[in-house]
């Protein structure tokens, strides 16, 4: 059950009774009282933001596609606005300045995270890095990822298995093609795609061919898809322990099945280092068990799985769906797709695939990934993040214990920064030294967030989407039946409302 739903009867017929009507307004004056008193006693300025509503605060403003409606409600309030989730305050942040002073200025006061029902219920009690607050145990978890597991040295050396992983989806699409025009779910395959290479990232030992490996996506669809699921306990507290969606349930219940799955790759992988001389790590789940008897570091089998995923759901899902968004901008914009195509051929021909030692050589198609997260951030309204004292932003009073949502949507949208802000243009990013994945000094687009809490995984991310969307333009010749539909739909990623379906035609000379 989502927000919409759970308040939509606030303006239906149920509330036109005259009795009803009088209760909604008299709570509602009380609220105002209230609010405008606790303005007074504070003596503080707090951010503009609109009026919220008593017991349920603002959330019936956010809709179904709150990025959008957030922007909105910023035309108005400006770009850091106040609101009343439920019982939560937040604080909206929508500008690139804004964001700067948040993820930048601020970092250290913004680095936390708030509680919730995915850290609490899936993330073995927030002992991942995504959901885990700020604190020692998240800094060393985080430098963990950072110096060990997704350093430039183990991304390059899982190049082979970025390539193989994308080879077998392209020989998946190619063996439909050879039925002639038969539509490929696209956002199916690029889900497959996204979750294999992460199993084989994870564990190097797993056959693809394996049948527990279906079983095994399956189980991380489930996780990703409770992780992002809207939980009434996160926005008013007070109701948690009823979990009257069931939400929490459900949430245990993907937990338990995840837990179960990595603790037999987890042993299959103790049984095989103990077997093998040699202690070199062949993959990430390798080198967290390395790092079990290291001096120095405390690291248990909880933190092993909780780190495992952790950058699993800050990974799959987000790659997969910025994919999506890249072949359906380019096929609104055939031109696009042409010049793709063309910068591709010029550099390896049509006689072998790409490379991606080629892609270094491919800026148009760099380009055309930045644009796609420029209007299409997988996580648009990032994850929230929590004040962890008192703090001044621009003038205004942000008390502790704020959550802080930054519309990364919005940011990316703003006419006053971008030229043509809502037209896919990736000639902009031409000749422009635009780093998103360090996160320090650019804040005109955030989709990997920045500062402390700026994702450790976006230069694996980045080459990923690169080497899968240049193979998937060079390889095939991609055409929609009817109106391409491009709206979406707010989860734990902003996804497409239906999958993008399209007919593939083989372009190079020889069978892959």
């Amino acid at each position: 059950m989502a927000y919409p739903e759970l308040l939509e009867n606030l303006s239906g017929d149920r509330a036109q009774s005259p009795a009803i009507a009088a209760v909604l307004t008299i709570l509602f004056l009380l609220g105002i009282f209230y609010i405008l008193r606790g303005l007074r006693n504070n003596g503080r300025r707090l951010p503009p933001g609109p009026i919220p509503w008593p017991i349920v605060g603002n959330l019936h403003q956010l809709g179904k596609l709150p990025n959008r409606n957030l922007e909105e409600l910023a035309k108005k309030h400006g770009p850091i606005m106040l609101m009343k989730l439920g019982s939560v305050p937040a604080v909206i942040v929508s500008s690139s300045a804004m964001a700067k002073e948040v993820l930048k200025t601020h970092d250290l006061v913004f680095a936390s995270r708030p509680e919730s029902a995915a850290g609490k219920y899936i993330a073995y009690n927030y002992k991942d890095i995504v959901f885990s607050p700020y604190g020692p145990y998240w800094r060393q978890m985080k430098k963990i990822c950072v110096v060990e597991l997704l350093n430039a040295r183990r991304i390059e050396s899982l190049r082979s298995v970025r390539e193989e992983e994308v080879s077998v989806i392209i020989r998946s699409v190619w063996e439909k093609s050879k039925q002639g025009a038969v539509a490929v779910n696209l956002s199916k395959t690029l889900s497959s795609l996204t979750q294999g290479l992460m199993l084989q990232i994870f564990s190097s030992n797993d056959d693809g061919g394996n049948s527990s490996v279906t079983a095994i996506k399956e189980m991380m669809s489930e996780v990703s898809e409770t992780a992002g699921a809207f939980n009434i306990g996160d926005y008013f507290p007070w109701m948690d322990w009823m979990d009257l969606q069931g939400i929490q349930r459900r949430m245990t219940k993907a937990h338990d099945y995840f837990d179960q799955v990595i603790t037999k790759i987890i042993e299959q992988h103790q049984r095989t280092r103990a077997m093998e001389d040699t202690q070199q790590p062949k993959d990430i789940i390798d080198a967290l068990l390395q790092m079990e008897n290291t001096d120095g570091v405390t690291i248990t089998m909880e933190n092993i799985k909780a780190v495992v995923l952790g950058i699993f759901l800050g990974g799959a899902e987000t790659t997969s769906t910025t994919l999506e968004w890249a072949m359906s901008a380019m096929l609104e914009n055939p031109e696009v797709a042409k010049k793709v195509q063309e910068e591709i051929e010029s550099v390896v021909g049509r006689e072998r695939v790409v490379k991606e030692s080629d892609l270094g050589s491919m800026e148009y198609l760099q380009c055309v990934v930045k644009e796609t997260m420029r209007l299409y951030p997988a996580v648009p309204l990032l994850i929230p993040h929590e004040s962890t004292q008192d703090c001044t932003v621009n003038g205004y009073f942000i008390p502790e214990r704020t959550r802080i949502l930054v519309n990364a949507w919005a940011i990316g949208r703003d006419p006053t920064v971008w030229d043509d802000a809502l037209a896919f243009k990736p000639e902009r990013f031409l000749g422009r030294n635009v780093d998103l994945q360090k996160g320090k000094e650019f804040f005109d687009m955030v989709p990997f967030g920045a500062g402390r809490r700026g994702c450790p995984g976006a230069s694996m991310a980045v080459v990923t989407m690169e080497l899968a969307l240049a193979q998937l333009m060079h390889c095939f010749q991609w055409r929609i039946e009817g109106e391409l539909d491009m709206s979406e739909r707010f989860a734990a990623s902003l996804q497409r409302k239906v999958d993008l379906c399209v007919v593939p035609q083989w372009r190079l000379t020889s069978s892959p």
